[in-house]
């Protein structure tokens, strides 16, 4: 799993995300097991079977946010694979064969549509190969889904895409912070802001460099959480944020050097500084 962190404020849309990655391992394992039955109190075996995941390995250096067209954002979480491509490469080959033919995007929403009909088509083709069908899995289930900012005209949004059965999308367009992927400490948090609503921040008066603080505090907040927590961590590494701005060309403010060796701590902070806005 992962955090994908977007801010709204009124200069500019903030996007952030973690870059830990697993490698899960399905086991399915049938076991006799001696059991007491509560009504004859007589000892039985019975044959119990397990099924479920188990990490095998994670990775540190995932991409997880990256930009399209250098005008929008684009954070990914849930399943980082089909068919062997990663989904960075799946919505960068997107990204390639919409410059090559010439199409033209106009503005986030037509953007997350055109890339939710893709990125499902291609699923759909991927479990074909596998002798499988989407009908297979619960109703409920999401294969992968990423939350893309930009600006239709000035308007700002951020347009949550999950992958299911269908394509389902999320639009939020108001000054405030949103999260996708492991919500589970984001939330806890927020419930605080419920409890105490004088405690809650003003996201219509966030800066820019406040709104890029806040998506860094939520997602390190995770990381240290799941840090002292005895289970296998879902969201870690370094930390990427980058900026949009409807008048500019997507900045990145932190983004994961590749092919260095970084001296980072425990929250994922890389040698490399914020820029400050």
């Amino acid at each position: 799993m992962t955090l994908i962190v977007s801010v709204i404020s009124a200069d500019g849309i903030v996007i952030a995300g973690d870059s830990l990655s697993s490698l899960n391992r399905q086991i399915n394992m049938n076991q006799s097991s001696k059991v007491i039955c509560p009504q004859c109190q007589h000892e039985h075996t019975v044959q119990a079977n397990f099924q479920g995941n188990v990490a095998q390995a994670t990775y540190s250096h995932t991409e997880k946010v990256f930009p399209f067209f250098q005008k929008f954002g684009i954070g990914v979480f849930g399943s980082g694979l089909i068919g062997g491509h990663s989904v960075n490469f799946l919505i960068r080959s997107f990204e390639y064969y919409t410059t090559k033919q010439n199409k033209n995007i106009n503005g986030v929403t037509q953007l997350a549509q055109q890339l939710g009909n893709n990125l499902h088509s291609y699923l759909k083709k991927h479990l074909e190969h596998e002798k499988k069908s989407l009908d297979d899995f619960p109703e409920n289930h999401i294969f992968l889904g990423f939350a893309i900012v930009g600006y239709d005209d000035l308007q700002s949004k951020m347009i949550e895409v999950l992958l299911s059965k269908d394509v389902r999308y999320n639009e939020f367009s108001n000054l405030g912070c949103y999260a996708s992927g492991n919500k589970e400490v984001v939330e806890a948090i927020w419930g605080l802001y419920k409890k105490r609503p004088d405690t809650q921040p003003i996201y219509e008066v966030f800066s820019l460099q406040e709104a890029i603080d806040y998506a860094e505090f939520l997602i390190s907040s995770t990381i240290s959480h799941q840090r002292f927590s005895p289970t296998i961590p879902n969201v870690g590494g370094n930390i990427d944020i980058a900026l949009v701005r409807p008048f500019d060309e997507f900045q990145w403010i932190r983004q994961k050097p590749l092919g260095e060796l970084l001296q980072g701590d425990q929250h994922g902070k890389s040698t490399r500084s914020f820029h400050k806005i």
